[in-house]
């Protein structure tokens, strides 16, 4: 029971320590603040998958830096590119893209970022996991089996409405994406002059405000969680759905008004 208590632990710290990493990277980038993660916790699981795999399947290597730093960064990438097929085929949804990255497969996994999670992974086993292992006993040892039980009652939870999250948003957001692509039909036939048929959907919102706010009733509403999947991911790619971006733009919109 002790064993399962500091896995179980090491697991939801990993995963913390993932999520912690991706939102401050990705918030750099963004420049503002960007909430990363699949699901509605400050966690992402594929990183205390990764590193426990790494830590226990890989231990008997762990004496050989660089057996070490190959057979991780073998096992990140396999997981990665296992994680981004199933989620695609589960979600009809792509989380993310190294189409641009240097030796990518299928924009899945890349060898820059295989070698980059191999080092880290090296500094894992060396720096981090010691000290981490440590802590997670500590703690086993004065609370028991009540937080790792919690934790996983807690996650269970956030995946069950994760997972209906996910299905409402398919369903909203092919809606929307088929009244968007309805209102850039009809903004050609809807004229005053000949220069008018360069009006946007965007015009046409500013001009019959009535009319917008009657189809913003009719129209899906995706609530706080879905409509932070579809800001956070810059890189999210849902099937069927021509123009992702314009997409936003569009519920931006219609939120407003």
């Amino acid at each position: 029971m002790t064993t399962f208590n500091v896995i179980v632990l090491l697991f939801f710290m990993y995963s913390f320590i993932g999520w912690l990493w991706e939102t401050i990277y990705c918030s750099f980038n963004a420049g503002h603040f960007v909430y990363r993660g699949f699901l509605i916790g400050p966690i992402t699981p594929i990183y205390g998958f990764g590193i426990l795999g790494v830590v226990y399947l890989l231990k008997p290597i762990h004496g050989s830096t660089g057996t070490l730093f190959l057979a991780a960064a073998l096992l990140v990438t396999l997981l990665e590119y296992v994680t981004s097929f199933l989620l695609e085929k589960w979600f009809h949804a792509s989380w993310w893209d190294y189409q641009d990255v240097w030796l990518n497969i299928n924009g899945r996994v890349a060898l820059p970022i295989s070698v980059f999670w191999g080092a880290c992974c090296v500094v894992i086993v060396r720096v981090v996991h010691p000290w981490l292992l440590s802590f997670a006993t500590c703690l086993s040892a004065t609370i028991g089996f009540l937080l790792p039980v919690a934790l996983l009652m807690i996650l269970s939870f956030d995946l069950g409405v994760t997972l209906a999250n996910m299905a409402g948003f398919q369903r909203a957001v092919k809606r929307l994406e088929q009244e968007l692509e309805h209102q850039k039909a009809s903004a050609d036939h809807y004229i005053e002059a000949i220069a008018d048929k360069r009006q946007t959907w965007q015009e046409r919102l500013q001009k019959v405000p009535v009319e917008w706010r009657e189809l913003k009733e009719s129209l899906p509403k995706l609530n706080f969680q879905q409509r932070r999947l579809l800001k956070n991911f810059q890189r999210l790619k849902v099937d069927n759905i021509t123009n992702l971006q314009e997409l936003k733009s569009f519920i931006e919109e219609l939120r407003k008004k």
